[in-house]
């Protein structure tokens, strides 16, 4: 019997999957030489693309008050400064042989599901089940069953996005003391902003809200066979 894994993935615009498509060939090709500038232009569009998918974009669809816009629009800003400082103060410390292990790592975070290429990280089972059942109750309208859910959802998805796209890659760089805690504390800045938006948003969501919230996080939700 196939067994399939649940991932959740937003579709990489085509200069970015460019970009990184040809990055990593030419790190497996018979010259690889580290790239810094082009690490620091892959991680600068990922960072906008997976802001907007995973933030603005679900933002804008539901139509939130100025308030909560405001707050959504912060946590990005928060994000983005802090991220950017992290790939800025350790790109240029990659050798060549880190560089190839960027590389790679970035192979295992895309995806090509029905002919167009996703940036994604694979959920558990339980954790596809929960997500799913508070949002098809947020479709039914079932906002005050829904909430508890989807906010146990997000949180989850914010930790495990952190390991995959940060932590992961961070530990390849095998970064000295200094480095390592300006990354560290980026890395921690992005994970509290982003579970902050979550406990301050999501609940004051009305039921039109979380219906539009719910069909979009079960948009993010693709299937694959296990290797």
């Amino acid at each position: 019997m196939t067994q399939f894994i649940t991932y959740v993935a937003f579709a990489s615009s085509d200069k970015l999957h460019q970009t990184t498509d040809g990055f990593i060939q030419r790190m497996r090709g018979p010259n690889p030489q580290p790239e810094p500038q082009t690490i620091e232009k892959i991680m600068h569009a990922f960072l906008d693309e997976s802001l907007h998918a995973f933030m603005v974009r679900p933002a804008q669809l539901s139509n939130l008050s100025p308030n909560l816009m405001r707050i959504v629009r912060f946590t990005t800003e928060t994000i983005s400064r802090a991220s950017h400082v992290v790939v800025k103060s350790t790109v240029k410390k990659l050798n060549t042989e880190q560089t190839k292990e960027m590389a790679e790592y970035m192979d295992t975070v895309r995806a090509e599901f029905d002919g167009t290429w996703y940036i994604c990280f694979p959920i558990s089972e339980q954790l596809s089940h929960t997500g799913q059942q508070g949002f098809h109750m947020a479709i039914d309208g079932k906002r005050e069953q829904a909430l508890p859910m989807m906010i146990e959802y997000f949180h989850n998805i914010t930790d495990i996005a952190m390991k995959c796209y940060f932590e992961e890659p961070i530990k390849l760089l095998r970064l000295g003391p200094i480095l390592g805690k300006i990354a560290g504390a980026g890395i921690a800045t992005s994970r509290k902003a982003t579970h902050a938006v979550v406990d301050k948003v999501i609940p004051k969501l009305d039921a039109d809200q979380a219906k539009v919230s719910a069909e979009y996080a079960l948009s993010l939700l693709k299937t694959a066979p296990s290797s």
